[in-house]
């Protein structure tokens, strides 16, 4: 296992971890302080680099934003055809770091963006030529009896931790996913189909769904935390006629934010290198807090900066991370500037109208938002790109500050240059776009019920998969007991639910009919947000309420009383149209309060357009492991075809 030797003395008297802790436990005060102290000897003209947090860290916003390279297919009479190559290669990813080697798609972290166009079927091989065992150190801390009082998971390097085992030795197999494309479980990257060096994966894409942004990674089972966290990742832009009739800024004005996040290993010195550690926190040997490390990449960049005319922009925006939650807002003096993102898409394609974000735009793992600014007001200046924490407004000395937002990029404003006019965003996006309502909803079925629970009795969080019991049934229950959660809704009404399944191998999967419409119902039980992708299919958020869950017995494992309706959460501007992955429970939570931990209760209409095998999961990579569950959609003919149901 890679160690570090003891940094050299902090000149300004500052402990160099608390500078080090990238956000999530440092004094906002503490920094600035510090900033201040390591600023004078390096101090950067007005846009352009500045000083970290630490002398022995990297410069912020020292290098350009790079622009993934687009790959586009050869067309092949009635579809057209394409050949991704992964391997292994040398990423620069900031110039005062040495080249970082990771797994890549043709070279490129992220990968190369692929552009396809809606209507024609495109057939892909992902040619496997990586090398190596995998580039990434694993690494964990911690301690008996519960978490630690000072948590090393953000600070660059290995000190204090021991290696995990067995993920130095791992191979270069690969499975391939193509996250929200609506292709049959054949095609869509089954997590236990393995391809091995010198061999293809061969994927069919339909591309029959609405012009939106996709992304593609490794699907690897068990190890997906470490194989995207290699660089497994890229964009899928699909485009059809009506998107291209819209008004929006394209070209060198449409720019796609791929954002993530990454940890270093330390030299003698204390400098970080180009290996990158993949760090988390264990908690009584078993329970593993999600990895959020210290660097913040956009497009593979750490930090970065972007020079932009006084005009308006379409940004692509797209959370690969393994688990981070990024709440952006745009900075200009310090200060939030409300509405400055306009949020016109989702995952799954354009919204009716673009609605702007007054807040922060919240976008967990898997989560994408179609985004469109205007710098027209910033012309001459530079702003910033952060990612504060529930909680935080930057700039306003009102608001708690004992968590820190990290900056994610700067954005440098030309002071002459094209205005692009006098622009105005389209009032109209999708004339189709519509939200759903009570004819939407299947009739004389019950919601499934997925309940998120965390830890579990084995010390890992856990996805149970639940039905409803009858009445009668229920009044014989004694409460609590294990896998049964009561819910009472905004009426009064308590469904009693019973669990049916929690690990991916108990028993029947879920099984859906194709075409079929279904209503899922989240239950977040945990003290932490849970962003649930559901494969081969799409749905629209009906509803996010909040719930109180105090009731629920951690011990038992069920509700000793049910879990209560506190109130209707209002939905953000990206959770309106079409999606694939949801956050359910609050964006930036990060420790239970003193009477426990508000949970959520989100309500989706799922359909199904494809057939085929497929899961339902967890998108924070350290969880999915143990949160997924197989998912089935059938014809329907075939669900009842000789009698057998």
């Amino acid at each position: 296992m890679e160690t570090s030797s003891a940094a050299p003395p902090d000149p300004s008297g500052i402990d160099r971890r608390t500078l080090l802790r990238g956000g999530a436990v440092a004094s906002l005060g503490a920094l600035v302080s510090s900033s201040a102290a390591f600023a004078a000897p390096r101090a950067a003209a007005p846009g352009g680099p500045e000083p970290s947090a630490d002398g022995l860290l990297l410069t912020k916003f020292r290098d350009p934003l790079r622009t993934p390279p687009v790959l586009r297919p050869r067309g092949r009479g009635d579809h057209d055809e394409l050949t991704v190559r992964l391997r292994t290669a040398d990423v620069t990813v900031h110039s005062e770091l040495e080249p970082v080697r990771m797994w890549t798609y043709e070279g490129s972290y992220p990968g190369p963006t692929i552009e396809a166009v809606r209507g024609r079927p495109l057939r892909v091989a992902w040619e496997n030529r990586l090398t190596g065992n995998i580039p990434v150190t694993a690494v964990e801390f911690g301690r008996p009896g519960g978490p630690m009082a000072d948590p090393l998971t953000n600070y660059p390097g290995t000190e204090g931790c021991r290696e995990v085992p067995g993920v130095a030795d791992l191979q270069p197999w690969a499975a391939v996913h193509l996250h929200g494309m609506l292709t049959g479980g054949g095609n869509d990257g089954w997590m236990e189909n393995l391809v091995a060096p010198g061999e293809a994966q061969l994927s069919a894409y339909p591309d029959d769904q609405a012009a939106t942004t996709l992304w593609y990674h490794d699907h690897t089972h068990h190890v997906s935390r470490f194989s995207v966290y290699a660089g497994l990742a890229g964009l899928y832009v699909l485009r059809d006629p009506g998107e291209r009739a819209l008004d929006l800024p394209r070209g060198r004005y449409e720019v796609p934010l791929v954002l993530s996040d990454r940890n270093f290993a330390l030299d003698g010195s204390g400098a970080p290198t180009g290996r990158l550690v993949h760090k988390v926190e264990m908690v009584n040997a078993k329970l593993m807090r999600v990895h959020a490390a210290p660097y913040t990449l956009v497009n593979g960049v750490v930090w970065p900066y972007l020079e932009v005319q006084p005009r308006w922009y379409r940004f692509r925006i797209v959370n690969t991370a393994n688990a981070r939650i990024y709440r952006l807002m745009l900075l200009a003096d310090g200060r939030p500037v409300p509405g400055a993102l306009q949020v016109v898409g989702t995952d799954q394609g354009l919204l009716d109208r673009p609605r702007p974000v007054e807040g922060a735009l919240n976008l967990s793992s898997g989560e994408r938002a179609d985004v469109l600014v205007d710098f027209g007001a910033f012309r001459g200046r530079s702003v910033k790109l952060v990612n504060t924490m529930e909680g935080v407004v930057p700039g306003d000395s009102s608001t708690r500050h004992d968590l820190l937002e990290p900056d994610v990029m700067q954005f440098r404003v030309a002071g002459r240059g094209s205005s692009g006019g006098r622009y105005t965003p389209p009032k109209t996006l999708s004339p189709s776009f519509r939200r759903p309502t009570h004819h939407d909803l299947p009739h004389g079925e019950r919601p499934r019920w997925v309940v998120l629970v965390g830890p579990g009795t084995a010390d890992v969080p856990e996805l149970w998969e639940m039905e409803e019991v009858e009445p009668a049934e229920a009044e014989e229950i004694t409460l609590p007991s294990p896998g049964i959660v009561q819910v009472e809704d905004a009426e009064g009404t308590v469904t009693t639910l019973r669990r049916t399944a929690l690990s991916y191998d108990d028993g029947n999967a879920f099984t859906a009919a194709h075409g079929g419409v279904e209503v899922w119902k989240y239950l977040n039980l945990a003290a932490s947000p849970h962003p649930m992708h559901i494969h081969l299919a799409h749905f629209r958020v009906l509803s996010r309420e909040n719930y109180d869950v105090t009731g629920f017995d951690r011990t038992v494992r069920g509700t000793a009383r049910p879990a209560t309706h506190m109130g209707a959460a209002e939905l953000e501007p990206h959770e309106l149209g079409d999606k694939d992955t949801i956050r359910v429970g609050t964006a930036g939570q990060i420790v239970p309060g003193p009477n426990g931990t508000p949970g959520e209760l989100v309500t989706v209409l799922v359909r199904f357009p494809v057939v085929g095998r497929g899961v339902h999961h967890c998108h924070m990579l350290e969880h999915e492991q143990h949160m997924v569950r197989p998912l089935v959609v059938s014809p329907a003919a075939h669900r009842h075809a000789g009698g057998h149901h």
